[in-house]
């Protein structure tokens, strides 16, 4: 008799289990903008591989591509309580849907899957947590890595270096990291001024370009806000910064460097494709446009620059530092309206998307179709890749975060050119790259009111400083104009938040 009534408790404590974990079989999922129309976008045949891998009917809409009108459209759902079940936002919705306690507390759904636990970083899901309550699928940006990078005329320093046997700059290669030295990098640019035709420049910059990441390295600046002495600093209130400054209006006044003043003028990107410039700040994406041969060649005219570093570190790779970018910009969260049913069903459905078989299907497709493998990396088949992946990426809902920081190198090698210049600028990336804490702050009233205003007064300032000699101004009156606008308040409360927060010891791994 006993073990009849064990075994109906346990047959009761499964049923009721099952009862609290039962999904419904179809629900709707608002997206990001996928710039395609709603028809297309349910049309396309990812969504018809994910049903069928998951068992679930889906219906995605996507939010507008303008910030303030997705805001208001996410924000409209939830107060409105729309027929939505899965939600995808960025950080600063995320946070401020947690403030109005909007979110569907996942972590019991979140702890009976099969993928997600294993492939998402504990950081991811800390990013997404509130007093241990997990409230959405963090999806983390794919690699440590810098979209950007100096292109210059390569051709040109190495008939500079025929030229100067006793003097020669090391050409940027891997026995170096593809990294320049300050001084070498003034002394190029010299010889550069002498080599552009008449309208050309040596170094250019692109408007509102004031901080210069490839530079910025050389003076122990490594992020926008950096952290010393266990505080972070705004970049201009830097100690290193006005040894930056000095040297960007050097290179100006000596006639090494002009500035785009209006988007009328021509920037970076033209000028080196009209071969009127000696070097210039460009993206990846660029790297195609610039370069003057084949999709399928390389242009050996071209090299790129990663990252200045300071004379006397050169050489020394364990010095290495550079802007990065990586942290967690979308998460997928349930609105708090929604059913246990409706709950269940979105989580399975991100999990079983997290298979690794299906997720590289995905992603990436069929190998042979619309990608190859070459010495273990994933290369595109085009125009197939395009045309069949290209929106990948508005499918996922977490990723598989190892496996997609190879996946999506995929996306950076479209060209011989692009590969080159990714490869070149991120080939210390993974050691040297230093990310912004600020990226993964949470909403914070005195920082989200004043900085933009105040970041963007100071940029002025200095954008009159540096590439005029007519409008100089000092430093401590640059640092003047941040403090005039909400800057001790903006440092105070960021550093509120920095001191408190518990991730900023394992953030970065590079100090």
């Amino acid at each position: 008799m006993k073990r009849i009534v064990a075994l109906a408790v346990t047959l009761i404590m499964v049923l009721a289990m099952t009862s609290a974990y039962a999904q419904v079989d179809a629900f709707n999922v608002y997206c990001v903008a996928t710039g395609k129309t709603v028809e297309e976008f349910n049309a396309d045949p990812i969504a018809a591989m994910i049903q069928e891998q998951t068992g679930y009917m889906v219906k995605y809409d996507q939010a507008p591509a303008d910030a303030n009108d997705a805001m208001t459209a996410i924000t409209n759902i939830f107060m409105s309580r729309s027929d939505y079940q899965a939600i995808v936002v960025n950080k600063n919705q995320f946070y401020s849907l947690l403030a109005m306690d909007a979110l569907k507390d996942l972590t019991p759904f979140i702890e009976t899957t099969t993928n997600m636990k294993e492939v998402i970083g504990a950081f991811g899901f800390e990013t997404a947590s509130v007093d241990g309550k997990i409230y959405g699928i963090p999806q983390k940006d794919a690699k440590k890595a810098t979209n950007m990078g100096i292109a210059f005329r390569q051709d040109w320093l190495e008939e500079y270096n025929a030229a100067n046997p006793n003097a020669s700059i090391p050409v940027p290669s891997e026995e170096n990291a593809y990294t320049m030295s300050l001084s070498n990098f003034r002394t190029m640019l010299a010889y550069f001024k002498e080599k552009v035709p008449q309208g050309g420049s040596a170094f250019h910059v692109d408007m509102n370009g004031v901080m210069q990441e490839s530079i910025l390295p050389a003076f122990g600046i490594h992020q926008e806000w950096s952290e010393v002495d266990g505080k972070l600093v705004y970049f201009v209130n830097h100690p290193n910064f006005e040894a930056y400054l000095t040297f960007m209006e050097s290179l100006f006044d000596e006639g090494l460097m002009t500035y785009q003043a209006t988007a009328d003028n021509d920037g970076v990107v033209k000028m080196l494709q009209a071969q009127l410039l000696g070097a210039g700040k460009v993206f990846h994406w660029n790297a195609a446009a610039i370069e003057k041969t084949d999709a399928h060649e390389l242009d050996d005219t071209i090299g790129y620059i990663g990252v200045l570093v300071a004379d006397e570190d050169f050489g020394d790779l364990s010095k290495v530092r550079q802007f990065a970018n990586e942290g967690y910009s979308l998460y997928t969260v349930v609105p708090k309206y929604a059913s246990d049913e409706q709950t269940a069903a979105v989580i399975d459905w991100a999990d079983k998307k997290l298979n690794a078989d299906f997720f590289l299907s995905m992603v990436m497709g069929k190998e042979g179709e619309t990608y190859t493998m070459e010495d273990g990396k994933y290369y595109p088949i085009l125009p197939a890749f395009d045309e069949q992946k290209g929106i990948a990426d508005k499918f996922m809902n977490g990723t598989r975060e190892e496996d997609y920081a190879n996946y999506w190198l995929c996306r950076t090698r479209k060209t011989q050119a692009q590969d080159k210049m990714f490869s070149r600028t991120n080939f210390m990336a993974d050691e040297a790259g230093v990310k912004s804490p600020i990226s993964v702050m949470s909403p914070n009233t005195v920082f989200d009111t004043y900085f933009s205003g105040a970041a963007s007064e100071v940029r002025t300032a200095l954008i009159t400083s540096m590439f005029s000699s007519d409008g100089r101004m000092a430093l401590k009156d640059i640092q003047a104009i941040w403090s005039a606008n909400s800057g001790v308040e903006i440092d105070t409360a960021v550093n509120e938040w920095y001191t408190a927060w518990s991730g900023k010891d394992t953030f970065n791994t590079v100090k």
